[in-house]
């Protein structure tokens, strides 16, 4: 097994570890690429299915990281009319250009240069 120094704080990190468990920094390509490895970008189509399909329970929310909207929506899923706001929430997301879902749903480290 081999081990690198860690870029941040020089522990020793196995090779093909992805973040350091000392300091939480990236490692091996992730950290040259600048890559977020906590980071995860999401899927316009696949918001748009589950706001079309489940949008009476949420799942749409819950996936873009909305966790209270979500649970309102499942908390008023017997009324279904969160069914409908879930599907107005679909045709306004597959109306939205990929850019202003990315945007508005997608945090990414390269939002913070300076």
């Amino acid at each position: 097994m081999k081990n690198i120094d860690c870029t941040q704080c020089s522990h020793q990190v196995d090779l093909n570890a992805v973040i350091c468990p000392q300091c939480h920094a990236a490692q091996g390509l992730e950290a040259l690429a600048g890559v977020d490895p906590e980071v995860h970008i999401k899927n316009q189509n696949l918001t748009v299915w589950f706001g079309f399909l489940f949008g009476g329970l949420g799942l749409h929310r819950f996936y873009l990281g909305q966790y209270v909207k979500g649970s309102l929506y499942l908390v008023f899923s017997w009324t279904l009319v969160p069914m409908v706001v879930g599907w107005v929430d679909a045709i306004r997301t597959l109306k939205m250009s990929p850019f202003s879902f990315e945007q508005r749903y997608c945090r990414r480290a390269t939002q913070y240069y300076i």
